[in-house]
């Protein structure tokens, strides 16, 4: 199993068009291959649109049903595994809801949607909830549910607009405190553009040469098409 997690510098960055896209282009790809895209914690889901817990199909209009239709089946029920409806925190959004959020229980979902497809050549792309650092419960964050998930590329994407040097730098720096860092940095055109758009990525490659920057513009799909080809190259 070739495992990726997408994490953003904050939310709204457009964590879910790159997970689509790139799970996409990794079938593109490989067509033989087995692609799952899969977005276990999701807040906003409106409640008209909550599904019964054994329902196999993804919850219409929610950013776990946009990669559902990219991914190879068999979908894991429920699907998000964490359907939260009010568009909060995850923590705060559960805890309204009188839920709490359990990475093991992420972590075992994750394994069994793994331990359903039969293919020779796997993945498995993981679209966290919010920023790197957003709170899933009171002491666990987007970072601990990628670092319970074994062996996993990280892609960082962040928007290609005003303040994202900060963004990218404090995200980063945080990782870093942890004990972690992202392999790749997409930079994206997720926001009305200013002054700074198509700027940054020169800015960014100057201040952080230590990381892939991959610049995706709107309406293209080159930069995913390119970290596919990486990622292959990467897991072989």
């Amino acid at each position: 199993m070739r495992r990726v997690v997408i994490l953003g510098t904050g939310t709204n960055v457009g964590k879910t068009y790159v997970a689509a896209g790139l799970a996409r282009a990794l079938r593109q790809r490989d067509p033989t291959a087995a692609v799952l895209a899969l977005k276990p914690i999701e807040s906003g889901v409106a409640p008209h649109t909550q599904a019964p817990p054994d329902q196999l199909t993804p919850h219409p209009g929610t950013d776990a049903n946009e990669l559902a239709r990219v991914s190879t089946p068999p979908l894991p029920a429920p699907n998000p595994l964490y359907a939260l409806a009010e568009p909060l925190s995850p923590h705060l959004a559960a805890r309204r809801a009188g839920l709490t959020i359990s990475l093991d229980r992420v972590a075992a979902w994750l394994a069994s949607a793994e331990a359903a497809l039969h293919s020779e050549t796997s993945y498995l792309v993981v679209e966290t909830a919010g920023g790197a650092l957003t709170p899933l419960t009171p002491t666990a964050t987007n970072v601990d549910l990628a670092a319970a998930i074994p062996k996993a590329v990280w892609v960082l994407v962040a928007p290609d607009s005003l303040g994202v040097l900060h963004d990218v730098a404090a995200t980063r720096h945080a990782l870093h405190s942890l004990g972690h860092r992202a392999d790749y940095l997409i930079l994206a055109q997720s926001r009305p553009a200013d002054r700074s758009t198509g700027t940054n990525a020169a800015e960014l490659r100057l201040l952080h040469p230590d990381i892939p920057i991959l610049p995706l513009r709107r309406n293209s799909a080159d930069a995913l098409d390119t970290l596919a080809n990486e990622l292959t190259h990467r897991f072989n």
